[in-house]
């Protein structure tokens, strides 16, 4: 009887856990944005929140809807990039997906895998990979975030933080800000 409520315990414990990107990063403090805007993408597929002063541009054609935004009136070393993606295309996250990313990745960026993990995003099946390298002068991290929300739809999130000051408070940032992501359906 024992061994049954202790494996009971030990299953509640585990479905409780939050498996997310903030837990996965650590990430306990919360940033505010006092000033933000509403961005829609192009195709109406999401809508997101950034801070009024950042730069932010639009992209779109007949597979994708982008929205790219940063802080302009920081130094790239004290700041970070973020870039939100709406595919159409088909999505499998998979253990050939992951090594793909990686093989991608290490190949054409030259970036080598610190993590990454298959997870939840707002319910949906997703999967990260945080990768590093050099880009010029600067140490250069890379978040990528897919996150499959229909059979052939699915979004992508990519962070780049340069420079080794802050890292993980940036990404954290960043994380926070996807987190408020709106998908339209």
């Amino acid at each position: 009887m024992k061994k049954i409520l202790l494996l009971l315990l030990a299953i509640s414990f585990i479905s409780c856990q939050k498996n997310d990107l903030k837990s996965e990063f650590n990430c306990k403090s919360s940033t505010s944005f006092s000033d933000t805007k509403e961005i829609r993408d192009v195709m109406k597929k999401f809508k997101i929140k950034f801070p009024s002063n950042w730069k932010t541009q639009l992209y779109y054609d007949e597979f994708q809807s982008e929205i790219y935004s940063a802080d302009t009136t920081k130094s790239l070393t004290d700041t970070y990039i973020l870039d939100i993606s709406w595919h159409q295309g088909e999505l499998n996250l998979n253990e050939a997906f992951d090594q793909s990313v990686k093989d991608t990745l290490a190949k054409k960026e030259k970036l080598s895998p610190v993590k990454t993990k298959f997870i939840k995003f707002k319910e949906k099946p997703s999967y990260f990979n945080l990768s590093k390298g050099k880009s010029g002068n600067h140490t250069y991290h890379f978040l990528q975030v897919y996150v499959k929300t229909e059979v052939d739809e699915y979004f992508t999130f990519t962070t780049k933080v340069y420079g080794d000051e802050n890292v993980d408070g940036r990404l954290c940032e960043a994380i926070q800000l996807s987190d408020e992501i709106v998908f339209i359906e």
